[in-house]
């Protein structure tokens, strides 16, 4: 049976909560196992006044669970943009035969999976490798990404970020989406290449031109 076969029969939903449901596993274990939230406190206790810092500690307490809320909203908005992405140069490049935006969507609900990846590995990264760390540390690091070879302390802030987008996550990711394309629009893999890089990739740099001049404009 090819693997494609199983695939094509889960649902969106059903994909989105195997994704939220490693998401959450992540953030559970990150918490638990290397004790973020005592880095945190650490950070406030070197950057803060005493007065501010029991407020600081006991808003984050009380606001615990927004970071566990929000997951789910920024999975689906990140998928949902890569989908329109995907939906619109598909349209521009075969008017012909519209497809439906869920079926973009869901291959981008499956290439989630690769962020998911992201998590695991860097969990495992902090928990087995290097164990003593810092918050900026733990921050800094992207797994198989081109800024572990660099200084980041060098580097200005809003240059960091799109530093961290070459790493081979995001090459699989954008690989997965060519499968998933190649399979939905039924065509040649190169031209479903051509695609996710004319429409993931323009996206891709507007997502950074924006993420770069907003932390510019905040430093």
């Amino acid at each position: 049976m090819k693997i494609d076969k199983p695939l094509r029969a889960l649902k969106s939903s059903m994909i989105f909560s195997c994704v939220i449901v490693f998401q959450y596993g992540i953030t559970y274990f990150v918490q638990s196992f290397l004790k973020i939230d005592e880095l945190i406190n650490d950070f406030y206790i070197e950057n803060l006044m005493h007065e501010h810092l029991e407020e600081m500690i006991s808003e984050r307490r009380k606001w615990w669970f927004v970071g566990y809320a929000m997951i789910p909203l920024f999975v689906f908005i990140r998928s949902s943009l890569v989908a329109l992405c995907l939906s619109i140069i598909a349209f521009f490049y075969d008017m012909e035969h519209p497809f439906k935006f869920k079926q973009f969507l869901r291959i981008t609900l499956i290439g989630e999976f690769v962020w998911v990846l992201v998590g695991i590995a860097k969990f495992a990264y902090f928990y087995w490798f290097q164990t003593e760390f810092i918050l900026v540390d733990f921050q800094q690091y992207y797994p198989l990404s081109f800024t572990n070879y660099l200084d980041l302390e060098t580097l200005d802030p809003w240059f960091v970020y799109p530093l961290q987008t070459i790493n081979l996550f995001e090459v699989l990711y954008f690989f997965v989406l060519v499968y998933g394309m190649h399979k939905l629009l039924k065509g040649s893999y190169w031209a479903s290449f051509e695609k996710v890089a004319v429409g993931y990739g323009t996206g891709l740099l507007v997502w950074l031109g924006l993420t770069m001049f907003l932390i510019l404009n905040m430093s």
